[in-house]
């Protein structure tokens, strides 16, 4: 009976080193349309679509073909078309839209959440990246910068009617908050990205927005190139159970990067045979 428990112990040590994501697939959506770039957020509708938001005002739909890794792309319409649109957020029907210059949050019928004090303090390209909701209709956003490199980041919770500041978030390294979503665990999942002179790097960190004491986790660290300017985040099930985050990069209208989708399912949700399809 010796083997069996060594075994066991074998099998739980290799479970606690493994990384926490597992990394499942990436693509580049090519597109002639000339609107089509500056991708700074996403919202999964499903496994196989997709919203996505252009810093440039444009929403559009994506239908998602994960076996020939190809993508059908239409037009949508969102509230305020002519701004700095950044974060993207759903909450039951309702979608939502942080913008910068001025910081702002809209619902995708127009109505204006009421502003936190702070928003107005913020650099007009380096406020309200990231936006995330969860199935309460409470709201979770972040500012790009925080002010000075050893000043953490204010994490902002709306609910009730009313703004607190539900925790900050530790400014660690050359990382820049870009997108947020609540993954179907009810956790806070952030991304964030940096620039180098050789490429861009990500990162993500989770934490419990029901126990803000307690540190976030790192979860992934992207090596620099690895992927695009990977900018906004959505966090879903699929139908087999894997817990899957999909990400989407923001070209900059550049030719020499890409409108990419990246997608990682956290490891331990791929038991049993779970996919990201």
């Amino acid at each position: 009976m010796l083997w069996r428990s060594g075994l066991a112990l074998i099998l739980t040590a290799a479970a606690a080193t493994a990384d926490p994501l597992t990394f499942v697939r990436s693509w580049t959506m090519v597109s002639d349309r000339a609107d089509f770039g500056g991708l700074s957020a996403i919202e999964m509708e499903d496994g196989n679509a997709a919203i996505v938001l252009s810093d440039r005002g444009a929403l559009f739909t994506l239908a998602l073909d994960r076996d020939a890794l190809t993508v059908d792309i239409g037009s949508a319409t969102q509230p305020r078309p002519d701004r700095d649109s950044e974060g993207l957020a759903r909450s039951g029907d309702t979608l939502y839209f942080s913008y910068e210059g001025p910081a702002e949050i809209v619902a995708h019928d127009g109505t204006r959440i009421p502003p936190h004090p702070d928003f107005s303090t913020y650099h007009p390209n380096g406020s309200l990246e990231a936006l995330a909701a969860d199935e309460d209709g409470t709201l979770y956003t972040l500012p790009e910068r925080s002010g000075a490199k050893d000043r953490p980041f204010p994490i902002y919770r709306y609910r009730n009617g009313a703004w607190d500041i539900l925790t900050t978030l530790p400014r660690t390294g050359p990382f820049l908050p870009a997108g947020a979503d609540i993954g179907p665990d009810g956790l806070l999942y952030i991304l964030e990205r940096a620039f180098t002179p050789l490429g861009f790097r990500s990162r993500i960190r989770r934490m419990d927005p029901n126990a803000p004491d307690v540190p976030a986790e790192t979860l992934l660290t992207a090596s620099v190139g690895q992927h695009d300017n990977l900018e906004g985040l959505a966090i879903w099930q699929s139908e087999s159970g894997a817990t899957c985050l999909t990400m989407v990069s923001d070209d900059n209208f550049l030719p020499v990067q890409r409108s990419e989708l990246v997608e990682y399912a956290l490891t331990e949700t791929l038991a049993g045979g779970a996919t990201c399809d």
